[in-house]
């Protein structure tokens, strides 16, 4: 009873990684960056920070390693790729950042890797193989992996909605590897809203029209994920005077095309696009009068309960992703038809005005996504893990996955 005792009530040591952090803004880093303040503060964890980039301080370190969108590692990976067959500039991040990490490995000895990146992760497990280490690996489902088998592999597995954990459990996961916690945000307990001088005051600072309706949307600038385009012929389709619709985000090879098609159909004193950085987007969120993101598949969809936290009424493709975070389905319609989003519009603004609505939408936000509510079952996650008896064992795992390209 006694040794079952201290081992329940030692200090779990906690690594938690990510390559891409400090270098790039994506959900993964966003989430990373948040659960590391969050944990922290447990004092029965022991957590250390590993990044790509940025300064290192206390309990967080920056790890040499090739950028993935650096044009250096772009041409070193072609290299790698004909010498080993891990091919990508992804994986050749991922693999410095990895080789970086083993000494503190051998001197930190932890008892579980938090990790995001599934490539990451498979050098991990095969080090651990090799090596007769035994920490465990607890895997952020955020991307989400397929097929979903491979989610064997790890030790635990995060899952942030439950369609993903059902499809788990129809693989054969078992139920007692998984835990079913959503990401955690930065969410005040009590609404905080602008009145409409200082909303005007933000617009024009920002370099927004002050006497608009204002529609953003926050995602990569293309056709292929955020279906940015459709956002732009739904809101083409209002009568004049339309809202103004600024879109933030990454630019990629296809944004070319969504800025001309904005610039086409709306004009440009009615449409922009900017790239922010993510610090800059809580401005821009409380400039707006609604949100809408046009993706019809999501691992979790992360600026969905940002918008909402802000109190914006959040238009969204109708699937399990977005009613997992809404509850309901008011502001929700089938994205793949022509007109549907159009018709959701006028309801979201009028909703907008609506300060006992805005406060619901915030508390939506803050009792189920907040770190002050979720940061207990986190803790209890990586404690589950820790105490796991046996460690994952696949023999024929490959040393790189097929869709290691895809990490947006």
């Amino acid at each position: 009873m006694k040794d079952s005792h201290s081992h329940k009530n030692k200090i779990v040591k906690v690594f938690l990684t990510c390559p891409g952090l400090g270098n790039i803004n994506r959900g993964f880093e966003s989430f990373t960056r948040e659960c590391f303040d969050a944990i922290s503060q447990d004092s029965s964890l022991d957590v250390t920070l590993f990044k790509g980039g940025g300064t290192s301080l206390k309990n967080e370190i920056t790890l040499w390693n090739l950028p993935r969108e650096k044009w250096t590692t772009i041409q070193i990976s072609r290299v790698i790729g004909k010498i080993t067959g891990i091919k990508g500039s992804y994986n050749t991040e991922q693999l410095s950042f990895f080789v970086s990490l083993l000494p503190y490995l051998y001197r930190g000895k932890p008892d579980v890797i938090f990790l995001s990146d599934e490539q990451l992760g498979i050098f991990l497990w095969h080090w651990r193989r090799l090596t007769k280490q035994n920490y465990k690996l607890l895997f952020s489902n955020g991307a989400p992996v397929f097929p979903v088998d491979k989610l064997a592999r790890w030790d635990r597995i995060q899952q942030l909605a439950p369609s993903h954990l059902q499809a788990a459990l129809d693989a054969g996961i078992p139920a007692e590897k998984q835990s079913l916690i959503p990401y955690g945000f930065h969410i005040e307990s009590q609404a905080k809203f602008l009145t409409p001088n200082e909303q005007k005051a933000l617009r024009q600072k920002l370099g927004l029209p002050d006497n608009r309706r204002l529609i953003i949307s926050v995602g990569a600038i293309n056709k292929s994920h955020k279906r940015m385009d459709y956002v732009i012929r739904e809101i083409a389709q209002l009568p004049e005077p339309r809202p103004f619709l600024l879109l933030l985000g990454q630019e990629d090879q296809e944004s070319g095309e969504v800025i001309q098609l904005g610039k086409t159909l709306l004009g440009v004193e009615n449409f922009q696009t900017r790239t922010v950085p993510y610090s800059a987007i809580a401005d821009y969120y409380q400039a707006a009068d609604a949100f809408v993101l046009a993706s019809i598949a999501e691992g979790f969809g992360r600026v969905l309960v940002e918008a909402l936290s802000y109190g914006l009424p959040c238009m969204a493709h109708d699937y399990e992703i977005s009613h997992f975070i809404f509850k309901n389905r008011e502001y929700l319609a089938d994205f793949t038809k022509t007109g549907s989003l159009t018709k959701l519009i006028p309801k979201a603004l009028a909703a907008s005005e609506d300060i006992s609505q805005r406060q619901a939408f915030h508390r939506l936000a803050y009792e189920n996504f907040s770190w002050e509510k979720l940061q207990p079952a986190y803790v209890d996650m990586i404690k589950k893990c820790a105490e796991s008896r046996e460690l994952s064992s696949q023999p024929n795992l490959p040393l790189h996955h097929q869709n290691s390209e895809k990490y947006d």
